[in-house]
């Protein structure tokens, strides 16, 4: 069964305006409405808090919205539903309800009251809800000097209705009349002909005093047309209760008076069921519902499977000022009230869709890979009688099982598509090592050549006849020779790298065949994926390395031979052109010098001249000699920077 919720009874109050006789008697209002507060103060100190407070300037239509209009919604989802007019005499009980009142019955939008606005709703929600099918029928009751009468029933064949209970304990009236209704109208037709049969009568108060409980009922049924064992039913209950009254000011006599005694009495019980329900503190385990026929029929409205709605309706006359204080009193009793409303589904149709539920959990749980042990323990007590919550519809389990299904096909399809990318980037990166270690050996064999054979380029490249040169014949033969076994290298290397290839389409063709089917296996797959990803960018990460190393070892080594070359040329130019030029000068120079010496011994005057020429010379070959020990250190040091950069 559902979780029973508990609800307290909602209680509105309304407050009708001063009638002309009560302006003519020179009556005061006595009643003050808090602003924007559902608080009224009776006189100058009683104030009293409800759900709902409506003043004089509230009009029907506001009352409706306001107070009614969410009951009707529970109504349709399968809850039953109550509103209940309760006041002393002549304060706007039957005008509220409109059920026996004319303008109501005639459709004033103004003046319409609570059932006929009920019933429109009704019908309006039962036409948009087109995935049910419903059944209507209506009753109307009332409850004189303690006998039910079927007010649907002619005159002539009424006779006083007996209460039963059926084996659930509920409330049952044999013989009273249930009309099938399909339309607004013809809800409103029976409603009228059973309000012109209902007993009312003048009093001092009250010209038109009704003299009677009335009690209309809607009872519907209602069922998917998807699956016709989900029905339940439920019944609006529409109470106008007679008002309370004092002989003493009704002036009444004869029947009247022993009307007033009978609906007192009757109002009287109700009263000590509501005060017996209201009271937290006592807690009594006997309610005396069957103190009177109206207690009895209200059973479920007040504490029990029903959200019910009071209606306290007040006179705002000062003349009335203790009546209105006992009404203010009584709803504020019938506020501390607690019902359980519950949806009201047939048994049988409750413990189908109890198995049903069931089932579906259970092939949803096989789907899912397995049965959950909460589950099971839950089959086990099924088959005890223990009745376990809905949590969700046919309709909403259907959906999931689909949608499962596809996220997981969809999961199936990404793993697979997710395993086949790792291998083809494992295979890539494969291929890419092959394609390295395949250009380091052309490498190493291109240096191989030109070490073994000696082919000199240059030669290659002249334009000579082949016939006329025999060592460019040569060169050419031993090239040949070293393409051919190059050309057998590259094969050997290209049937290694198709070998993947057709692995790759082998491994396609088994994924094709081979899909995860189970939880674990897929997990397995997944993880394996991963782990081949995580592995395949390590690979390149190492293999991006190895390449940068490669290419700054290939750039060291080119910088030293730039280094050698460098070196050799400037050995040639500086140390060995330069000074033997300048040695070769300086020797012709020093030879010029001893002829002149020799000539000069002739000659004293010149001996003078050519000892000036030869100290000069002298200098030279000193600053020549600083220059060539400055050409030797600046040699030095380039040769120890050259090896410094070598072993960094």
């Amino acid at each position: 069964m559902p979780e029973e919720k508990v609800i307290p009874v909602r209680v509105a109050l309304r407050c009708r305006p001063l009638i002309p006789k009560e302006v003519n008697e020179g009556c005061q209002q006595c009643l003050t409405f808090t602003p924007n507060e559902p608080q009224v103060i009776l006189g100058k100190d009683k104030a009293f808090t409800y759900d709902y407070v409506f003043s004089p300037q509230n009009m029907q239509p506001e009352v409706y919205s306001t107070a009614v209009h969410p009951l009707v919604k529970h109504i349709l989802r399968g809850y039953n539903a109550t509103v209940l007019a309760y006041g002393q005499t002549g304060s706007g009980k039957t005008y509220s309800m409109g059920g026996c009142y004319e303008a109501s019955l005639n459709e004033d939008q103004e003046e319409m009251g609570i059932i006929p606005r009920v019933l429109k709703e009704l019908f309006q929600g039962i036409t948009d809800k087109t995935e049910s099918i419903f059944v209507v029928k209506v009753s109307y009751l009332e409850i004189h000097n303690e006998d039910i009468n079927d007010l649907l029933c002619s005159p002539s064949k009424r006779e006083p209705l007996s209460i039963r209970e059926d084996v659930n304990g509920g409330i049952k009236l044999p013989g009273l009349s249930e009309v099938v209704v399909s339309s607004y109208e013809d809800t409103m037709s029976c409603l009228q002909s059973g309000s012109q049969g209902r007993t009312t009568g003048s009093t001092a108060m009250n010209s038109t005093s009704s003299r009677s409980h009335a009690i209309f009922t809607i009872h519907i049924e209602q069922k998917k047309k998807e699956d016709m064992d989900e029905y339940c039913h439920c019944k609006f209950h529409l109470v106008d209760l007679a008002g309370s009254e004092r002989a003493k000011r009704t002036q009444a006599e004869g029947e009247r008076f022993k009307e007033g005694i009978n609906i007192n009495r009757g109002l009287l019980a109700l009263g000590n069921v509501i005060s017996a329900l209201g009271d937290e503190a006592q807690k009594r385990s006997h309610i005396p519902y069957r103190d009177s026929k109206l207690t009895r029929l209200l059973q479920d409205s007040l504490g029990g499977n029903s959200y019910t709605l009071m209606i306290a309706c007040v006179s705002p006359a000062d003349s009335n000022m203790e009546e209105t204080l006992n009404t203010l009193r009584y709803a504020d009793r019938a506020r501390k009230i607690k019902n359980k409303p519950i949806v009201n589904m047939d048994p049988q149709a409750a413990e189908i869709m109890r198995l049903k539920q069931l089932v579906q959990q259970l092939q949803l749980q096989m789907i899912n890979g397995g049965l959950n042990p909460a589950l099971t323990t839950t089959t086990s007590n099924a088959s005890s009688g223990t009745s376990i919550c809905m949590e969700s519809s046919t309709d909403e389990l259907k959906s999931l099982i689909e949608r499962n299904k596809q996220l997981e096909d969809e999961n199936d399809k990404l793993s697979l598509e997710l395993r086949k990318a790792v291998d083809q980037s494992t295979n890539m990166c494969e291929k890419a090592i092959r394609l390295e270690v395949k250009c380091d050996k052309l490498k190493q064999r291109f240096f191989e050549l030109k070490q073994d054979t000696g082919v000199d380029l240059e030669v290659l490249s002249s334009s000579l006849d082949v016939e006329n040169n025999p060592h460019l014949k040569e060169q050419l033969d031993k090239l040949r020779l070293m393409s051919e076994k190059i050309k057998e290298e590259s094969a050997e290397d290209k049937d290694v790298l198709e070998q993947p290839e057709e692995e790759e389409e082998d491994d396609e063709e088994n994924y094709g065949e081979s899909a995860p089917g189970t939880p674990d296996t897929r997990a397995m797959s997944k993880e394996y994926a991963l782990r081949q990803a995580k592995l395949g960018q390590e690979l390149l990460q190492l293999n991006k390395l190895l390449e940068k190393k490669e290419m700054l070892a290939n750039q060291m080594t080119q910088n030293d031979d730039k280094m050698e070359s460098m070196r050799q040329q400037y050995e040639v130019e500086y140390l060995l052109v330069v000074p033997m030029s300048v040695l070769h000068f300086i020797s012709t120079e020093k030879n010029l010098l001893f002829t002149h010496e020799q000539i000069s011994l002739s000659n004293p005057r010149q001996t003078i001249h050519s000892h000036v020429a030869k100290k000069d010379m002298e200098n030279e070959i000193n600053s020549l000699q600083r220059e060539k020990d400055n050409l030797q250190h600046a040699l030095e040091d380039a040769r120890s920077n050259a090896n410094a950069n070598k072993y960094e």
